[in-house]
């Protein structure tokens, strides 16, 4: 029994902590049901949902290897995968594009007798820097969007030059690697159904204009659930309930701690400025990942953009900075169990490097 509990916590760390956080401030302060954003809750189970729903059918396997049938060199290669993880990050997720194309680029460094360590490293910068660009792209996103009431608009005036840093920042770190003619033989891809495909995509399509504010949120969950229910229902069971619960138990101990002195003094004093706020959400995300930094910094400053901008560049850095980044971590090394060491020296030179970089111009930019 100990053994299970201990794997479990091992698992699910971080599901862990947030039940525990919440259930030993509630000895401090009563929870509320209102603490709790079921808004978010109903958006991020419909977007579960419908992804599942997409991963189903294969479709961004048949876009990947439609991709990589036209390339012709090992730098075409690395721009269609790292491009297309970066793209389709936005909207079904950092750690669903890693899930879908990181064993693409295992498969093809297999047929090609490559190192695929630095392909994959690059791929997961580029998912972790593409999913910060939309309010669907990552779960602190979706929490941030929804708990700072952004419009679209304010939303994407703070996050469109990091986007277009990020992409120059991919861009030189693609150019700078070599270069070589290859032949690639991939196996034609079968295509997914074409009718279950397009109902996923206007779902995905409806879901996202639920997350923009542009149609209610629970409207949303009912069609996706309907959906679901007429058509797949075995999709009711890949669905992460877990971290449904993780943002449940967050935010009853966000809304335990916002009434206490300390919370008060630090938003007074060093969540009080942009400045602080921003360093503190990139700090935060290095050591407890950049979801549970977003969520318990949101109950203690009012500095949004500041917060928003701290904890999405601070998914760089560390392999927990962002949880997905340990995805990719673990398909490699899965594969490559001798490279782990060298994986995660290179890894951490490009992410801090990213990091410095991207971090230092965005504060520059926003908050000198």
């Amino acid at each position: 029994m100990l053994l299970k509990l201990k794997q479990f916590f091992k698992q699910e760390t971080v599901l862990c902590v947030a039940v525990l956080l919440a259930c030993a401030t509630s000895f401090v302060e009563r929870p509320r049901l209102e603490y709790i954003d079921f808004a978010v809750l109903s958006i991020l189970l419909s977007l579960m949902l419908v992804v599942a729903g997409l991963k189903s059918v294969s479709f961004l396997d048949w876009v990947a290897l439609k991709l990589l049938q036209r390339c012709a060199s090992w730098r075409s290669v690395v721009l269609a995968l790292v491009g297309v993880t970066y793209v389709s990050s936005m909207f079904v997720t950092n750690d669903v594009a890693l899930i879908n194309f990181v064993p693409l680029a295992l498969i093809i460094g297999k047929r090609l007798q490559r190192d695929v360590a630095r392909l994959i490293i690059l791929q997961t910068l580029a998912a972790n820097l593409g999913s910060m660009v939309t309010p669907p792209g990552n779960p602190q996103n979706l929490f941030l969007y929804s708990h700072y009431h952004y419009t679209a608009s304010s939303f994407f005036a703070v996050m469109a030059v990091p986007g277009l840093l990020s992409v120059l920042f991919l861009g030189l770190l693609i150019w700078r690697g070599r270069n070589e003619w290859l032949t690639l033989e991939l196996p034609e891809p079968s295509k997914p159904d074409m009718l279950q495909t397009g109902l996923l995509l206007l779902l995905l399509a409806l879901n996202i204009g639920a997350v923009l504010h542009w149609l209610d949120k629970t409207i949303a969950l009912v069609i996706t659930v309907a959906f679901v229910l007429c058509r797949q229902r075995k999709l009711l069971l890949e669905v992460d309930y877990s971290l449904l619960v993780t943002f449940v138990g967050f935010f009853i101990f966000i809304g335990n701690i916002s009434h206490t002195s300390l919370a008060l003094y630090l938003k007074q004093s060093l969540l009080g400025k942009a400045e602080g706020t921003y360093l503190a959400g990139i700090v935060a995300s290095q050591f407890i990942s950049n979801v549970p930094a977003a969520m318990l910094l949101a109950g203690l400053t009012s500095e949004t953009d500041a917060l928003l901008l701290g904890v999405n560049i601070g998914g760089l850095g560390t392999l927990i900075a962002s949880m997905a980044s340990v995805i990719s971590y673990k398909l490699f090394v899965a594969e490559h169990p001798y490279q782990a060491g060298t994986y995660l020296r290179t890894f951490l030179y490009y992410n801090f490097a990213g990091l410095a970089l991207l971090g230092g111009l965005t504060y520059l930019l926003f908050l000198w």
